[in-house]
């Protein structure tokens, strides 16, 4: 799969992400961010000279659709793949990576295992784990909300699920007696299954118990149709704050006033807060050109950033030989419409902004509006690195 300029007329990048299924919604921005992204480096005249050209390939947002999506990139001479929105989708392509010499940037796949435990060497990571998320969203509750000390969660049944509350959990009992010097009382979560048709049964649950918030970690579809119902099964007059893992703008663009009353959510990109960067500005006009919509989803970024780094070390090394690239990555700076980031040399995971925002109802043509937003310094937050090792949490 090593290729030189000299045998080929373009550069190839394969995206893998799930455009198509209950994902579709975090999917097709995501596909956007990457396709302005190289648009934007063949219009400034490619790289060292070579113009990029996007492969597109359905995942479904699943390992198995992930897993031929891949076989059918390498099978097309690709080895630069990046996308990959779920956990499942990653865990599926990953053991695969070094036996076809490709590398893969995934964009907002958050299983701590992936970077330790799972950690294959032609993988990287261009989000925040759930480890450096979620325990600083916790550490958000335990400094705004010292009062809100009985919690649950509505937790999937899958890798990055069960990463993101194990993160959470863990946050909530060292921030809240470190920070409000008050213990927590937390219930098991309600779980379910991803893609699942109906969450009365669950929301139920979750109004029954003594939970003054929960996080929410289902996202696409699944978080769409979860708010709507559990709207109208009166979420508000039990619930006043919930706090939501980052299910994308998709998420309150499709639910409007159906959202909860306020929210603190996780966001990957918000594009109003990076207005003073250059990248940021063009990226959102880009979008909007592209879209006519005026309003990006944050997964654009992702695949945006994950462009732009594969541009980085292609110029850097002079060719797209996978072990150069690989190596040229790691511990690499790269700029991105979210500002500096970094590639953790020991893990590939990136190290950039951790950021946050409350949405509150409104009466506007959205139904809700921004209140505050919330950055957090990642490198702060982080893990030690221990690829091929999982995170010990009681050691830390």
């Amino acid at each position: 799969m090593s290729r030189s300029y000299a045998q080929e007329q373009t550069i190839k990048i394969g995206f893998l992400g799930p455009l198509s299924g209950g994902m579709e919604v975090m999917g097709r921005p995501l596909l956007t961010g990457a396709e302005i992204a190289v648009n934007q480096i063949n219009k400034a005249g490619g790289v060292n000279g070579m113009k990029l050209e996007l492969v597109p390939r359905d995942d479904k947002g699943t390992g198995k659709d992930a897993v031929t999506g891949a076989r059918d990139l390498f099978a097309s001479g690709v080895n630069l793949l990046c996308g990959n929105i779920s956990t499942a989708s990653v865990l599926g392509v990953s053991p695969l990576l070094s036996e076809a010499n490709a590398t893969l940037i995934s964009c907002s796949a958050v299983a701590d295992s992936l970077t330790h435990e799972d950690f294959t060497p032609n993988y990287f990571r261009i989000c925040e784990n759930a480890y450096t998320k979620y325990r600083a969203q916790a550490r958000l509750f335990a400094e705004r909300h010292p009062d809100m000390t009985n919690w649950t969660g509505v937790v999937t049944d899958a890798a990055n699920g069960r990463s993101i509350w194990t993160a959470f959990e863990h946050g909530l009992r060292e921030f809240y007696p470190a920070l409000a010097n008050k213990e927590v009382s937390i219930t098991d979560p309600v779980v379910t299954k991803v893609g699942a048709s109906d969450f009365k049964q669950q929301i139920v649950r979750l109004m029954s118990s003594p939970a003054q918030c929960f996080l929410n970690t289902t996202n696409g579809a699944d978080a769409i149709l979860f708010f709507s119902q559990a709207a109208s099964l009166g979420l508000d007059s039990k619930f006043p704050l919930v706090t939501d893992a980052g299910s994308g703008w998709g998420v309150p663009l499709a639910l409007k006033d159906k959202i909860p009353q306020s929210i603190l959510t996780g966001v990957f990109w918000y594009y109003e807060a990076y207005d003073h960067l250059e990248m940021g500005r063009e990226l959102y006009k880009d979008y909007v050109d592209a879209t006519g919509k005026e309003f990006p989803d944050d997964f654009v970024e992702l695949s945006h950033a994950a462009v732009y780094a594969y541009a980085n070390a292609i110029k850097a090394t002079g060719n797209t030989d996978t072990q150069q690239i690989v190596k040229a990555m790691e511990g690499m700076k790269f700029q991105t419409a979210k500002g500096e980031r970094e590639f953790r040399k020991e893990d590939h995971q990136c190290i950039g902004d951790v950021t946050f925002l409350t949405l509150d109802r409104a009466d506007n043509e959205r139904g809700w509006k921004v209140g505050e937003f919330i950055r957090v310094n990642g490198r702060d937050s982080m893990e030690p690195p221990s690829p091929g090792k999982a995170i010990d949490f009681s050691k830390i």
